[in-house]
């Protein structure tokens, strides 16, 4: 089994998939810390993303990702990379990035890999549409832009809600454009809105959307 799950940045979707991940005892990869890691070693070393075949070259330096249950860890070096990733500059690299064409196309032989035929919980912006498009079930997280925005802001320090919002709303406006692979629903993915839910509320709806979508695929 493959679950898809995709969505904006603030929607939920991480952890949602997560606990779905611990309650299905699935591996979790988590695409979009794999491509924040990418663009970290871009930005510590300078590559210039205007220019295609430098961008292409950090596939030659590309980080060693392992997944497991709830955990989706990216090293370089040996060095394993967490709170250097989750800043809005590495998101928005990381955003300029997938907007090349060459490189998303990379990334996606790079994720259709890393799992092979193994069952996972994956998640990101467009795990669904195109780097398991044969998944079982597809799961569209999202929220209001406000929703999603106080909750990034809660998350992060030293930037006001302002900043957040326009940061987030830019990135969904550059996503959802780009030539090739634009941010949107698989058109089979089943929609879930997190607006004013819990975590609980939301992680009861999709197990029981999962369930639901399993026992259909028995008969």
């Amino acid at each position: 089994m493959k679950i898809a799950i995709d969505g904006p940045a603030g929607s939920g979707k991480s952890t949602i998939a997560k606990i779905l991940s611990k309650e299905l005892n699935l591996p979790y990869l988590d695409t979009g810390k794999v491509y924040r890691a990418f663009a970290y070693i871009a930005k510590e070393e300078g590559i210039d993303m205007t220019n295609t075949k430098q961008v292409l070259s950090l596939f030659d330096k590309a980080p060693v990702v392992h997944i497991s249950v709830a955990k989706t860890e990216v090293s370089i070096g040996g060095k394993c990379l967490d709170v250097e990733l989750k800043g809005e500059d590495t998101g928005r690299y990381a955003s300029m990035m997938g907007s090349i064409p060459e490189f998303r196309e990379r990334m996606v032989k790079f994720f259709r890999k890393l799992v092979g035929d193994a069952q996972v919980v994956a998640e990101g912006r467009d795990v669904g549409t195109h780097i398991f498009p044969d998944a079982p079930i597809k799961l569209f997280i999202t929220a209001s832009l406000e929703e999603r925005a106080r909750r990034r802001f809660l998350e992060l320090s030293g930037v006001s809600f302002q900043e957040v919002l326009k940061a987030l709303a830019e990135r969904d406006k550059r996503d959802m454009e780009r030539p090739i692979y634009p941010f949107k629903p698989a058109e089979d993915a089943i929609i879930v809105d997190t607006t004013g839910k819990s975590i609980e509320q939301a992680v009861e709806e999709v197990l029981r959307i999962i369930k639901g979508r399993a026992i259909k695929l028995r008969e």
